[in-house]
């Protein structure tokens, strides 16, 4: 259980059917300024290997509008609650 008033912070990783879409899609999110960064799928999400981008879970809405305006695939967004750092968080 949460102390009242502390937020759950989840890391948002964007799944792809192929590695192509995937660098196709970092590169059109860092022309235009998004920062992202290429990790693997995590496991509660997918237990396929390959490729994601892991998103800020503010960014997400400007991502899905590049993501719509570029037609990259993908096989969906997974937010997984981020876990405590003992070493001051992220």
């Amino acid at each position: 259980m949460l102390p009242v008033g502390e937020r759950i912070n989840y890391d948002c990783y964007i799944l792809f059917p192929n590695h192509h879409e995937g660098l196709r899609l970092h590169k059109e999110l860092k022309a235009v300024g998004i920062k992202c960064t290429i990790a693997p799928p995590p496991r509660a999400a997918t237990s396929f290997c390959g490729i994601s981008l892991l998103v800020a879970e503010d960014l997400i809405e400007p991502a899905r509008q590049v993501i719509d305006r570029c037609g990259v695939k993908i096989e969906g967004i997974a937010r997984i609650p981020r876990e405590a750092s003992t070493s001051g968080g992220k």
